[in-house]
């Protein structure tokens, strides 16, 4: 593999799991000039993931977002095989996409180090175990990174990436870079939960909206219309803390400690308590979670307000 500097990375990807998500992230290299392996034990499964590759570029290029010359490419771009040790011998990265028991992974891992090149990349895409679970016992541990990506992988830009203990600088920044020009913006975990950031996010919502539905508060319909038609559009642009800077920090503090006696105490709200006490309240008074000082609050608010608008009247047309 090769990438100094500025220079165009070329490498070989393997993607192991031609299920759910392997596709979808052999496509993602594969758009991206990099010869591609999708490696599954199932024949069947990989002739339906052939399938799926050749109709979402067929519907990225009806969409104008690929020539036809780049959908050709990207298709030759990818192979199969049902054989892990052809898949992996040439491979400078190599993305684990199957099941997730951490056994099956760690013995999928050994045999990766068995048959692939020394210099190879083991990164995983695990929804659920820290690297460090899944490298425990590696021969290169130096060598292994998580990168979770978000279904539909080939679709959404971010992708969370951690390095282990042991994961050295030259695979950390290679991952980085090789990601970066597939088109992804990767989300840097510093400490590693069950579930990474992105889907504890999504089951907190998902939960809840099982809640709402299960006490009858709203049909299912509207718990939907509640995301797409009025926090959706808003935490697209803007996210949670921009979103309790908009509302003004000593309204969320004085509510929090409303609704909770003990909030005052709680260590998860430190800074938000921090900044109340220090004058520093949102948008509003130019200083929140974020700094807003190069913009009067006018100014700002009507900057988001008009990119709520135009991310609201973008999903309304569809």
């Amino acid at each position: 593999m090769s990438g100094q500097g500025k220079s165009r990375i070329v490498c070989n990807v393997a993607v192991i799991g031609a299920g759910t998500m392997g596709p979808g992230i052999a496509q993602v290299f594969a758009q991206a000039g990099c010869p591609v392996t999708l490696i599954d034990i199932d024949g069947a499964a990989l002739k339906q993931a052939r399938a799926r590759i050749k109709s979402s570029v067929n519907a990225f290029k009806e969409a104008g977002l690929y020539g036809a010359r780049k959908a050709t490419a990207t298709l030759a771009q990818v192979s199969v095989t049902t054989k892990l040790a052809e898949g992996v011998e040439s491979a400078d990265f190599i993305v684990e996409a199957i099941a997730e028991n951490l056994e099956t992974k760690r013995a999928l891992f050994q045999q990766i180090e068995k048959h692939a090149p020394a210099k190879a990349i083991i990164a995983s895409n695990t929804s659920t175990f820290s690297i460090d679970d899944l490298a425990k016992g590696a021969r290169r541990p130096g060598k292994y990174m998580l990168t979770h990506f978000v279904n539909p992988p080939h679709v959404i830009p971010l992708v969370e990436v951690a390095r282990g203990v042991k994961t050295s600088k030259a695979t950390y920044e290679f991952t980085l870079a090789l990601l970066k020009q597939a088109g992804k913006r990767p989300l840097i975990l510093k400490k590693m939960i069950p579930g990474h950031l992105i889907n504890n996010f999504n089951f907190a919502i998902l939960s809840t909206a099982m809640g709402f539905m299960g006490q009858g508060i709203a049909s299912i319909e509207d718990i939907d219309r509640a995301l797409t038609e009025a926090l959706g559009p808003r935490y697209a642009v803007m996210g949670p803390f921009k979103t309790m800077d908009l509302l003004g920090l000593n309204i969320l503090w004085q509510s929090m400690t409303s609704f909770d006696p003990n909030a005052h105490s709680d260590p998860r709200i430190k800074q938000l308590r921090d900044l109340y006490q220090a004058g520093k309240l949102g948008m509003k008074t130019g200083a929140g979670f974020y700094d807003y000082s190069d913009k009067s609050y006018f100014d700002t608010l009507n900057e988001y307000n008009r990119r709520i608008l135009n991310t609201y009247n973008a999903a309304q047309e569809k």
